[in-house]
């Protein structure tokens, strides 16, 4: 995979103002998420996005790989109703990711969990994930 980021120094280095870095900085962050993006749907079985790794890998550092629904839109930078739906579509498309349980201490609120089939799953994006950030953000170094 190859980034599309250059970083030349000599045209931007000091002479760039903090806005124009600022603008730099965005336009590469988004290059790279769209990499990220191509690469996760590439080398996953499931066609996942980016956000449904975040999702994954979220659920993954949680304790016992479990977080209550609404506790996830603030993790994930989406409103309550696009991790629903991101949750649905999971689950729609039966890939064994994920599962939900319903919350004892409140029966409106739901966990969704990592299953053993995510973990594998994540665990191999991540290295793939890890690789592609290190070939890419070698510049900031």
């Amino acid at each position: 995979m190859d980034f599309l980021l250059f970083y030349d120094s000599k045209k931007k280095g000091d002479t760039m103002t903090y806005l124009e870095k600022w603008f730099d900085f965005n336009r590469r962050q988004k290059e790279i998420e769209s990499l990220l993006e191509e690469t996760i749907a590439q080398q996953s079985e499931q066609s996942l996005t980016l956000k449904e790794f975040y999702l994954l890998y979220y659920l993954d550092l949680a304790e016992e790989k479990s977080l209550r629904q609404i506790d996830l839109p603030d993790k994930l930078h989406l409103s309550p109703s696009a991790v629903s739906r991101m949750v649905a579509r999971l689950e729609a498309k039966n890939c064994g990711l994920l599962s939900r349980m319903c919350c004892h201490q409140d029966r409106r609120s739901s966990f969704i969990c990592l299953t053993n089939d995510g973990q594998k799953t994540l665990a191999s994006l991540q290295k793939t994930v890890e690789e592609s950030l290190e070939a890419g953000l070698d510049f900031l170094i």
